[in-house]
């Protein structure tokens, strides 16, 4: 069977690297058109990505354990206020380029052929290889075809920045401004570096950030206006059509604010690959592997959707004290579990 695979981010370079591992497939041929871009300076892995990976692949599992950097300390912010607790479930961040770059080394080292450029169209592919699996995230080519693909906007708008050294840990912040209250979602990736991903009604410059937060934050690039974006919870209506599956944010996206995007594509590549080993037939396979991922999918989409109403929402508990603003921020005022996410 000849693969193709469109995009180079965790969910494409994860399956292609397993197709070939797993011999499901003698030829995979993965584009990526945007290598060094690069967006949201670290990602977080819960303690079960890492399991994931040790059963799909040891080798890389290895790699990446590596370069986590962990911790259990969760740190609520208010203004010149501060409360923390170590009672969270453990987490872990690594910078995206590194993850990408063990993805792309794994994926060599497997036989994988791997182009940089434009993907031809899914037209072309799909008439060209047996197999065409769309990784190329939102906005992916499956949204000119006949996938269905619903989008909702979800919490208030945000911009990615990152900070020159390592936090203690997880912490939110939130910093009251004259124009509303602005929260921060700050953690480590590397032993010198920090995400530190900022929430508000308005876009401000990265120097009026620095300043509310009084923290040298910095943007992916030398513009002084950050980018801010509201964010586009993704749902596709259907996870393949003939030979075209969906994989990673192609298929869904999921608010960052419970830390799941890149552990749910992960596991969307391993459950793809386990699926197409096992049945014979292509569109057996592909009905499958959407019956086993979408229940888990819906699930972690509501409940970003529940912790990003929160978030949208902060004024209503901003005044309560401390210790209980913590507490309704940790749980989104009851509604998620506890040991599920940042």
């Amino acid at each position: 069977m000849k693969t193709g695979v469109v995009g180079g981010g965790p969910a494409g370079l994860l399956t292609a690297l397993l197709l070939r591992r797993r011999g499901v497939t003698e030829h995979v041929v993965l584009w990526e058109r945007d290598r060094e871009e690069t967006a949201g300076f670290g990602v977080i892995l819960p303690p079960e990505t890492l399991d994931l990976l040790r059963r799909a692949d040891p080798t890389l599992a290895s790699a990446v354990g590596q370069h986590l950097v962990h911790w259990r300390k969760t740190t609520v912010r208010r203004g010149s206020e501060s409360w923390s607790t170590s009672a969270t479930p453990p987490l872990s961040a690594i910078a995206r380029t590194t993850l990408n770059r063990l993805l792309w080394e794994a994926c060599v080292a497997a036989g994988v052929t791997l182009r940089e450029c434009e993907a031809p169209a899914l037209g072309t592919l799909s008439a060209s290889y047996d197999l065409v699996v769309c990784a190329d995230g939102a906005g992916s080519q499956a949204d000119r075809t006949e996938f269905e693909i619903t989008i909702e906007q979800l919490g208030p708008r945000y911009t990615w920045l990152g900070v020159d050294r390592a936090l203690d840990g997880l912490t939110f912040w939130a910093e009251p401004t004259p124009v509303g209250p602005y929260m921060a979602h700050a953690y480590p990736f590397t032993h010198s570096a920090s995400t530190f991903l900022v929430e508000g009604r308005g876009a401000l410059d990265t120097a009026s950030i620095a300043a509310h937060f009084r923290m040298p934050v910095r943007s992916n690039s030398s513009a002084r206006t950050s980018t801010w974006r509201t964010f586009r919870q993704r749902r596709a209506g259907r996870w393949s059509r003939d030979n075209v599956v969906l994989v990673g944010d192609a298929a869904h996206t999921t608010h960052y604010s419970i830390g799941y995007g890149t552990h749910l594509a992960f596991e969307d590549a391993v459950a793809l690959v386990e699926c197409l080993a096992a049945e014979r037939s292509l569109e057996r396979a592909l009905l499958a592997y959407e019956r086993i991922r979408r229940p888990v999918v819906e699930a972690a989409q509501e409940r970003g959707r529940i912790s990003a109403e929160w978030f949208a929402q902060v004024d209503d508990v901003l005044d309560a004290p401390l210790s209980r603003f913590a507490a309704t921020l940790l749980t989104r005022g009851g509604r998620l579990q506890r040991d599920r996410g940042p």
